[in-house]
């Protein structure tokens, strides 16, 4: 068994995460092959890959240094916003 969670509910909770970046003005795409969402950064080509953890309970990006609990998506959000902002990698550089 790949994941503990569902496949479904993996779709759901990165359908909810992907509205949450949109709405903080990132560029987002969905994969679904690998469920995963890319965050568009500012170097060409090289996106941010957010996916849900094996266990089900975090969103994991930045190869899974860093994480996030499911049941926070706008949290979530702005972590990742928060992310690209710090290491100079997002889109968008506003305070």
């Amino acid at each position: 068994m790949r994941h503990a969670i569902r496949y479904d509910e993996e779709l759901r909770l990165l359908g909810e995460l992907c509205r949450e970046l949109v709405k903080l003005g990132l560029k987002v795409g969905f994969r679904d092959a690998l469920p995963g969402l890319t965050v568009t950064t500012d170097i060409p080509g090289v996106p941010l890959y957010v996916f849900v953890s094996e266990s089900g309970t975090d969103f994991d990006w930045n190869n899974a240094a860093m994480r996030h609990p499911v049941e926070d998506t706008e949290g979530a959000a702005l972590r990742i916003a928060g992310f690209l902002r710090d290491h100079s990698v997002g889109e968008h550089h506003h305070a």
